[in-house]
């Protein structure tokens, strides 16, 4: 299934994002599928860790990822200070749909995924706690 759907990505975008699954599916008990984001509107890979959503993954322009904001978890993100001042900036900044508030960060570049697995290690742990 996510192989297929790969095909469809352009060649650099899939490398940062065989390099993000990979670090993305050595958290524990982390859930991988394909579906249909219902913002967006568009299928992308999911991850979820005992049925709670761990992070989105998107493919535009840009690659770029969401996670819920439960206010625990941003207070967890508030104090963490080994996160990248971006990563926590987006938590920040999360905007509200529905009755949560989501994060999103772009990815440029396979040098920002250090700092994305960081804060998702953070929201594993916190899922599983």
């Amino acid at each position: 299934m996510i192989r297929e759907f790969l095909t469809r990505v352009n060649p650099k975008q899939k490398k940062i994002f065989t390099e993000l699954q990979t670090a993305i599916m050595a958290l524990p008990e982390t859930v991988e599928s394909i579906e249909i984001d219902e913002l967006e509107g568009e299928w992308c890979p999911a991850y979820r860790v005992r049925g709670s959503d761990l992070v989105w993954v998107h493919f535009d322009e840009h690659l770029w990822i969401n996670f819920p904001v439960e206010p625990s978890f941003e207070k967890k993100v508030l104090q963490d200070e080994n996160l990248d001042r971006r990563v926590i900036e987006s938590v920040q900044e999360a905007e509200e749909s529905g009755d949560t508030k989501w994060a999103k960060i772009q990815l440029r570049s396979d040098k920002e995924i250090e700092d994305i697995v960081a804060v998702l290690e953070l929201r594993n742990s916190f899922l599983r706690a």
